[in-house]
């Protein structure tokens, strides 16, 4: 087999989604605009079966409905396994859910976000050792100092692993993405969303969201267009695919 991107799948999305616009892996595979063949979906969460090393270019971590710190079978299983992945020279994107599995392999905490839901459009601000990251520096100017995306998350990233580098906080989650080494990134974020699927996403969680004091039309009216999701994983893809 030719190199090849391995989406190690963590669940599935809501239904509104998943009819609209696929699986994750789906959705990933739209928005790097890569060829379907270059990549292997493993849905670790119904058989755990991971990837072998040989002919992988690059893995994505994609999100999940379960929260980390049920310390599900197939989640424990996964960070066992992410513990071999960094000893390998592999691009690594983990989002979301598995953004949070980068962390706790790696020696981090984590648990429900002490400042509650975030969900929309965020606004992350960026840190100095951004404007040099090889995943990163391309999608931003020189002196930029935020850049927005957008997400949906109860839990986050409480405790940054110590060997990490931060690379951006939002006002409700102060470890919201970093880097492992030069190959392994972590993002609280959703770069596979646009701003459609975020939109169903406070639909669905729209009762939950007026119970915790927050207003869901507002959050919707709040929601700024951006692509930035799309230019970051077209160019993770061609960080994967460069030397294969």
């Amino acid at each position: 087999m030719s190199a090849y991107i391995a989406i190690i799948q963590m669940g599935i999305p809501i239904p509104s989604v998943m009819e609209n616009y696929g699986d994750f892996d789906s959705m990933f595979i739209k928005h790097m605009q890569i060829d379907g063949t270059k990549c292997q979906t493993f849905k670790v969460y119904q058989e755990l079966k991971f990837p072998e090393f040989k002919n992988l270019a690059g893995i994505i971590i994609t999100g999940s409905p379960s929260m980390v710190t049920e310390k599900l079978k197939w989640s424990e299983a996964t960070i066992d396994w992410l513990k071999l992945v960094f000893k390998q020279n592999i691009p690594v994107l983990g989002v979301c859910y598995g953004h949070q599995l980068l962390a706790k392999a790696l020696g981090g905490q984590v648990d429900w976000n002490p400042n509650g839901r975030q969900i929309g459009s965020i606004n992350m601000q960026l840190n100095n050792d951004v404007h040099n990251d090889p995943l990163f520096s391309q999608l931003i100017y020189s002196d930029q100092k935020t850049i927005e995306f957008y997400a949906t998350h109860l839990q986050s990233v409480t405790r940054l692993p110590k060997e990490v580098t931060l690379l951006g906080c939002t006002s409700n989650d102060k470890n919201h993405c970093f880097r492992y080494k030069h190959n392994i990134w972590g993002l609280q974020f959703h770069p596979e969303f646009n701003s459609s699927i975020i939109r169903k996403y406070i639909v669905a969680r729209s009762d939950d969201i007026f119970n915790e004091g927050l207003n869901p039309n507002k959050i919707i009216n709040d929601i700024k267009e951006n692509d930035n999701g799309i230019k970051l994983l077209i160019r993770f893809k061609q960080m994967c695919l460069s030397n294969n």
